[in-house]
């Protein structure tokens, strides 16, 4: 009995030693946290990753082995090999793995009343060149054989039977009888027929190549026979056959008929040598004429929007005719020494534009379904987001949006926190997506937030992922960006420190849902493209009123490709 009281003795004090050993461990950890909060160190926050890896360091390191890491909100595991600790100090090293653009990393630690995650994002390469020389081919146009038929070939009658009065031969009666163009096999084949007071009638093939970063040259293949009959031929000839019968005396109907062969034949040559001559005059006037703007805003009406365009190649079929073309945004041109300070700063923070690889389809086939086609390739979007990051457009855009406005309304209707700015440090970055979108990126977007108690929370950083659709709203003949965001972090950084905050506005807040209500179809959320205007303006020389786009749907026909389709009356 007394063994028994003994051990059940010292049973109860190991238990309550235990007890004791446990609530001392807790407290000290609840004394560490209160000290020194979990945080999670980095060189540099929301920044590129050289070497293809993301490190960070645990605070207080008792934590370590506690945190999950999350990367674009898949888990990494250590077994998997991808991430490596130093449970003594707490480091933390990441791999991200070969895919080029934003991560997004989150560092987890678990709790009773909710996780903590301090959130952080890296920049992986390769990178390209922003302002390069060497064209990259990253939009693509496809016109159909048809439409040139239905749409270009009109206005092309019209200003030659215009045209046609003026030539002396033919007369202000002058009528066409005949003007087509059929494609085929990297060629043109032409035939014109006009009858006035004569009638010429000429066929050929045309050589279409690129002659120049702005110009197609057309070059004359092959002329074929030259037709020129009329009251001027019938003369030239008769008289030419009554000379030939003075001259031969007895033997003048062998001379009549020789005489009418030679002035025929000769007329026959000159009308060939003289169209020859006109049409290769004509095509080299052609050939010089810039048929695609040296610069052209991308956003009407935004100087910043401007990129230098390029002919690629050019490529014809009978479906009808494709050309690729290289889209360089333009150097930033600050007008002010505070605008070239942030341009300085965000070009030093973004090594250049990911470069993912992706290409255009190849020119042919370049039958398109739809009257007319453009591509672009996510590599050259993702350039030109880049550019107007730097340059400070897109957040221009933003505040045209009225974004700061919108958020702050939103943020008025649950909390006292207000929002003064937002400032875009890193480009959104785009990766090819499911194949009805682009998954989306975005980072290193920066709150003024007013209203915070306590502390000041240092600096406000917003990172998540989502996807972006281009729609085509057909009532006001416009393509906007709509989208969902799956995955939205705040966390508040200073001295190269990040940790959670204001975790509780984003989850009482829904704030993802009220986002997603923003980039809705529809909703104007994000800022759109007139397209129904920019075509009208952009087909005036082909008719008074320009062209009216009758139909737009957007697909996605290659990995990282974007394809909007047009119907065009």
């Amino acid at each position: 009995m007394d063994n028994w009281r003994l051990a059940s003795m010292a049973g109860l004090a190991g238990l309550v030693l235990a007890g004791a050993l446990l609530a001392a461990g807790r407290g000290a950890l609840i004394e560490a946290a209160a000290i020194e909060p979990f945080r999670v160190e980095v060189a540099s926050a929301h920044a590129p990753a050289a070497d293809g890896r993301w490190s960070g360091r645990v605070v207080p390191p008792e934590l370590t082995a506690r945190t999950v890491v999350r990367v674009d909100g898949q888990v990494i595991d250590d077994a998997s090999g991808h991430v490596r600790e130093d449970m003594s100090d707490g480091t933390l090293s990441v791999a991200l793995g070969d895919a080029p653009g934003l991560r997004l990393i989150e560092v987890e630690l678990p709790r009773q009343g909710g996780a903590e995650v301090a959130t952080d994002a890296a920049l992986i390469g390769p990178f390209r060149e922003r302002w390069g020389e060497g064209p990259e081919c990253g939009a693509g146009v496809r016109v159909a054989a048809a439409a040139i038929d239905r749409l270009v070939l009109p206005p092309l009658r019209a200003k030659l039977l215009a045209a046609a009065p003026s030539i002396g031969l033919l007369g202000p009666a002058t009528t066409i009888e005949e003007a087509s163009v059929t494609l085929l096999g990297d060629a043109l084949f032409f035939r014109v027929a006009l009858a006035g007071e004569h009638r010429i009638a000429v066929a050929g093939k045309l050589e279409v190549r690129v002659a120049g970063s702005r110009q197609l040259g057309v070059r004359l293949a092959s002329l074929g026979p030259v037709e020129f009959s009329g009251t001027l031929r019938t003369r030239a000839t008769l008289g030419a056959a009554a000379l030939g019968a003075a001259i031969t005396g007895p033997l003048a109907p062998l001379g009549a008929l020789a005489g009418y062969a030679l002035a025929d034949g000769y007329i026959d040559r000159r009308a060939r040598q003289e169209v020859e001559t006109q049409l290769t005059a004509a095509l080299a006037v052609a050939s010089a004429i810039p048929l695609i703007p040296e610069r052209a805003e991308l956003i009407v009406g935004e100087p910043r929007s401007r990129a230098t365009l390029a002919f690629c190649a050019v490529a014809i079929e009978a479906g009808g005719i494709a050309a690729h073309l290289s889209v360089r945004p333009d150097r930033p041109e600050p007008r002010t020494g505070e605008e070239a300070g942030r341009v300085r700063t965000r070009l030093a923070a973004i090594p250049g534009p990911a470069r993912h690889g992706l290409s255009l389809p190849p020119l042919r086939p370049v039958a398109p379904t739809a009257d007319a086609e453009v591509e672009l390739s996510l590599d050259t979007v993702d350039a030109l987001l880049d550019a107007w990051t730097a340059n400070g457009l897109l957040g221009e855009l933003m505040g045209r949006a009225q974004w700061v406005e919108r958020v702050d309304e939103e943020l008025g209707e649950w909390t006292t926190l207000g929002l003064e700015g937002i400032e875009v440090r890193l480009p959104p970055s785009l990766s090819p997506g499911t194949g009805d979108g682009w998954a989306l990126t975005i980072a290193g977007l920066r709150l003024d937030l007013t209203g915070s108690e306590g502390d000041d929370p240092g600096e406000v950083l917003v990172a998540g992922r989502g996807l972006v659709r281009p729609h085509y709203d057909g009532a006001r003949g416009r393509i906007a960006l709509a989208g969902t965001i799956d995955r939205l972090r705040l966390s508040c950084a200073r001295a190269g420190a990040l940790w959670p905050c204001f975790a509780a506005l984003l989850e009482l807040g829904d704030v993802e849902a009220r986002l997603d209500a923003l980039l809705a179809p529809g909703a104007a959320g994000l800022p759109g493209i007139d397209v129904r205007t920019l075509l009208r303006d952009g087909t005036q020389a082909l008719r008074e009123g320009g062209l009216e786009l009758a139909d737009l749907t957007i697909s996605y026909p290659a990995h990282g490709v974007l394809r909007v389709a047009a119907e065009v009356r």
